[in-house]
């Protein structure tokens, strides 16, 4: 008997799957032509049959169940005109995807027959996106970042009109960065890794797991208030319309790194792999208490400092290595189906990358201008340079989206991203202060063993409705919690210097000049609540056109822990250094070495090589930011051809630092500011626009520039001061575009912007200070105004066998001004008596140009790309005082990629990147001469890849 029902059960699963195998699925997306919008309960079917359906909130359908063969499909909507795609095949089991844009119906409705098409390019989808933009938008696609062979989201961000990259993190829109950049993570606001800036490290976000970056330069009052230069969104994965899986796998050779055996390397831990540390690095767990000062009488002191000393691992300088090869992994899953009846669309990917750089061919120099008649910049330190640095990357992406019904659904995005860096240096060179010598009898060392291992974890809920009932409004809400984590473990550093006479070579450790061996514990965590609400209802005006008005509020929350632990080593006169790291750190050396009791003993505690609690209570600090924010807006058309986009925005701030130390008074900022913006859009014909549009944004201070106390960074930097009476900064935005798309994919613009910043922030030097301090204050005025030109054409207007080629470029051209405090410029002036009142802004370069050069053939399925990058000179450092600024000097970047179809599943791709291997150099400028801060070249890297794609 139970094998009969066995055998029913069999044949019936056979029966549904056979039927279900034999039909197939029609899906896609219908969107107005001219404003890029999805159509809501558009109808659409297939000719002859009884397969229908209406679109839902995002104006996708669903036709399920269709037979085999192929068919003319009709979609249709009021007001708009009607299409009938022909020639669309159905197969079995297989997904058909029609993605279709309506356009307004004339006075005389009439039917378009088009020929359908199953594929849809992202990169058109973006411009399409652009054009439709009631803001002054750029934006890169995933295609254009997989053309161009970019590995992160600041890799790729550096292909969009005004941007450019510091330190391969840290995003400037228009010479604007830090606190003047938004960035966005799927609209939900994203916490910052680093302590002393406003923004996201970029480098965090695998390019594979992104659908686009879109980047706005123009404010809208559904947006933050608290940029000027750029929103930047990052749009990670959608679900696909139809099963996909992907798989690729890289590996590739740096011609200064690889197989190199003097790769500067240190210890690792188990799980370094995997982008963190597994507690190799933490504080030894028999330090459970507080390392008191040292005592000669005192037992309990003595055993303490003992313990403490002898708990920790002797390393404390790089170790040599070979450099094995990079590679890197990506895996991505995605699908429509259906759940409980109901459409459910899901896809999950991970991403690892491992990679080594290393370089000794540097310099590192400290200048400084003694006097108004020196000829030149005296030398404070002068040294070679040698860094090996392994960087691990680790992403997971989910995102899951369950629709109710056709007004109705919800989606829930999970993301995870762990990074972690190792980096070991070596500085050898002269250091004049140890000596009094300027040439190669006195040399000084410095090693340095610096872990960072940074987390970003984001769970985000959104919903969207639509409401019939209520003239078709639309509500989406989004909840979003992010915690960002960076770690800095046993951050390790030993310096000393030598002193040659003949044949004798004297060591030394000079506490006076540069600090004693130390090892630093810095911990970072954030964590971010962000809540919003938006509700748009669109209503008709005069000559049918369509007008909506726009209403949200949003809520956001930031609480920050910072904590810092230093320990210190310090020594007695017959421990001093002798040359050795080995010898200085021998178990016989370490914590007490003589206690009463032992022979040629005087009855007290005697110590060697001892630890100490550097730590300050004043560098640990709490801090929570509110923000609440409401907005009204309208988005009216005035004519067929005039659009205008306007309201405004409040925001009520409340931020609140306090220290460790409790005698400090906290730093606090509250404000209400109201924020109104103006976007106007003329369409001169179809495919061209002029936009003009005013604005008023913000920029707030972040936690440390808002807390008054004195800090210090880590070795040679100077004190760090904070300043509760901080004013946040109001910036006046002027912006104007003429934009022209000429064919699907082209594109060329003009723009010009202008922006008055109030009260910005700027850092300044404290002429009071006993020794080098910077603190923050509001300065008067600044000034940023420029040009941007942009083109993406196809060659086939030269020739036609040119078809297959496509070039961009686009430049920016920028001018910036900042006055410099009164204090500040009377310091400067007392060596440069010329110098003038006004500098340009930290990071703003006076140009930035990209250029790429494509080819790609379909029926080959060949594509080739070759990129250009470069950035004008650009303010890296404030010098102290008088002596000239450091500026981070131009360098040229050229990258090649080439991707083949191998098949029907398998591309294969080889890249080669920094193919001109420019110096990466900062440097002073003075009579005509350049004094190097810092020098060095990374060397070409070559790859090759191989992807594995079901679709």
């Amino acid at each position: 008997m139970l094998r009969k029902i066995l055998s029913l059960l069999g044949l019936l699963c056979f029966i549904i799957s056979t039927a279900f195998a034999q039909s197939g699925t029609v899906r896609g997306q219908l969107k107005s032509s001219e404003t890029g919008e999805e159509l809501i309960g558009a109808t659409v079917m297939v000719k002859g049959t009884t397969y229908a359906a209406a679109t839902d909130l995002d104006g996708k359908f669903n036709l399920t169940n269709v037979k085999p063969g192929t068919y003319e499909v009709v979609a249709s909507y009021l007001s708009y005109e009607t299409k009938t795609l022909t020639g669309v095949v159905v197969r079995p089991g297989e997904v058909t995807v029609l993605n279709v844009q309506l356009g307004a119906a004339a006075e005389k409705l009439q039917e378009v027959v088009v020929e359908g098409r199953a594929i849809r390019n992202s990169e058109n989808n973006l411009r399409n996106m652009q054009r439709k933009s009631a803001t002054v938008m750029d934006g890169v696609s995933a295609e254009q970042f997989s053309r161009s062979g970019d590995s992160d989201a600041a890799a790729a961000l550096t292909r969009v009109t005004g941007l450019s990259i510091e330190g391969s993190k840290y995003v400037y829109v228009r010479g604007l960065g830090d606190r003047y950049v938004k960035t966005s993570l799927n609209g939900a606001e994203v916490p910052g890794l680093d302590p002393n800036r406003n923004t996201v490290q970029m480098d965090l976000f695998p390019a594979n797991l992104l659908d686009n970056l879109t980047v706005s330069k123009t404010f809208t009052p559904d947006m933050p208030g608290s940029f000027s230069g750029g929103f930047v969104n990052i749009t990670t994965k959608d679900f696909p319309d139809r099963f996909t899986l992907q798989f690729s796998t890289s590996i590739g050779v740096n011609d200064q790194t690889t197989f190199n055996g003097k790769f500067l390397s240190s210890n690792r831990g188990k799980t370094d792999w995997l982008g963190f540390d597994d507690g190799t690095r933490a504080v030894p767990e028999e330090i459970n208490f507080e390392i008191p000062f040292e005592s000669s009488t005192n037992a309990d002191r003595a055993e303490k400092i003992d313990r403490a000393t002898n708990a920790f691992n002797q390393e404390m300088a790089p170790v040599r290595a070979t450099a094995p090869v990079n590679h890197s992994h990506s895996f991505s899953l995605g699908n429509q189906t259906e759940l409980f009846g109901r459409q459910f669309g899901y896809v999950v990917g991970l991403s690892y990358q491992r990679s080594f750089s290393y370089y000794n061919n540097g310099t590192f120099g400290l200048w400084e201008l003694t006097s108004k008649d020196a000829e030149g910049l005296l030398v404070e330190s002068l040294l070679e340079d040698e860094r090996g640095v392994e960087d691990v990357s680790l992403g997971f992406l989910s995102n899951f989206s369950f629709k109710f019904n056709n007004n109705n659904k919800i989606s829930l995005n999970l993301i995870r991203n762990q990074s972690g860096q190792n980096s070991s240096r070596y500085l050898n060179g002269i250091f004049p202060e140890t000596s009094g010598v300027y040439d190669n009898r006195a040399i000084f060392e410095s090693r340095a063993l610096h872990y960072t291992q940074r987390a970003l974890s984001s769970a985000q809920l959104k919903g969207e409705h639509l409401l019939p009932g209520f003239m078709n409004s639309t509500i989406n809400w989004l909840g979003s919690f992010t915690l960002s984590q960076q770690d800095e473990p046993d951050l390790r550093f030993f310096a000393n210097d030598y002193f040659v006479t003949g044949t004798d070579t004297a060591y030394r450790i000079q506490p006076a000049a540069y600090t004693l061996p130390a090892r630093f514990f810095r911990d970072l965590d954030e964590t971010n609540l962000d809540i919003k609400v938006n509700i748009t209802t669109p209503f008709k005006i005069w000559n049918g056109l369509e007008a909506k008005t726009k209403f949200g509020a949003a809520a956001l929350r930031k609480d920050r822990a910072f904590r810092e632990n230093i320990y210190r080593y310090r020594f007695t006169n017959e421990y001093d250094y002798n040359g050795s790291i080995l010898d200085f750190f021998a178990p016989e050396n370490l914590g007490v070495v003589s206690q009463p009791g032992d022979p040629e003993n005087d009855g007290l505690y005697r110590y060697g090589v001892y630890l100490q609690d550097g730590s300050q209570r004043t560098n640990n600090y709490d801090g929570d930011e509110t923000i609440y924010a409401g907005y009204g807006m309208i988005d009216l058309p005035v004519n067929e051809k005039l659009r205008v986009v306007t309201g405004a925005r409040v925001e009520v701030t409340d931020i609140y630092v306090e220290s460790f130390n409790k005698s400090l008074n906290p730093g606090e900022l509250k404000q209400v500011d109201v924020l109104p913006s103006i976007n106007t859009t003329y369409s001169l014909t179809e495919k061209t626009n002029l936009r003009l549009g005013y604005s008023r944004t913000l920029a707030r201070p972040n936690f440390r520039e808002i807390a008054p106390y004195t800090s210090f960074d880590f070795v040679g930097e100077p004190a760090f001061t904070g300043n509760a009476n901080l004013k946040r900064t109001q910036i006046d935005n002027f912006d104007a575009r003429w934009e022209w798309y000429p064919n699907v994919g082209e594109f060329l613009s003009v723009s010009a912007f202008y922006k008055n910043f109030k009260n910005p922030i700027e850092r300044s030097i404290n002429t009071l200070a006993l020794n080098n301090e910077i603190f923050i204050q509001n300065v008067n005025n600044a000034k940023v105004y420029g040009l941007e030109f942009e083109v993406n054409k196809r060659f086939s207007f030269i020739s036609p066998a040119l078809e297959n080629f496509v070039g961009s470029a686009n430049l920016s051209l920028i001018k910036s001004t900042v006055s410099i405090s009164e204090r500040e410029l009377e310091q400067i002036r007392a060596v440069r008596p010329d110098a003038e009142s006004t500098r340009p802004l930290f990071g703003q370069s006076p140009f930035v140009a990209n250029a790429s050069l494509s080819y790609q053939s379909d029926p080959l399925g060949l594509v080739a790309t070759a990129s250009y990058n470069v950035f004008g000179d650009r303010i890296s450092a404030i010098s102290i005082g008088g002596t000239p600024n450091i500026y981070e000097r131009s360098r040229p970047m050229v990258n090649m990629v080439v991707s083949k179809r191998i098949g029907q599943h398998f591309t294969a791709k080889v890249a080669a990147e920094n193919i001109l291997n420019p110096e990466y150099k900062n440097s002073h400028e003075y009579n005509g001469a350049e004094y190097i801060y810092s020098s060095y070249k990374l060397g070409r890297t070559f790859s090759f890849g191989l992807t594995y794609l079901v679709n």
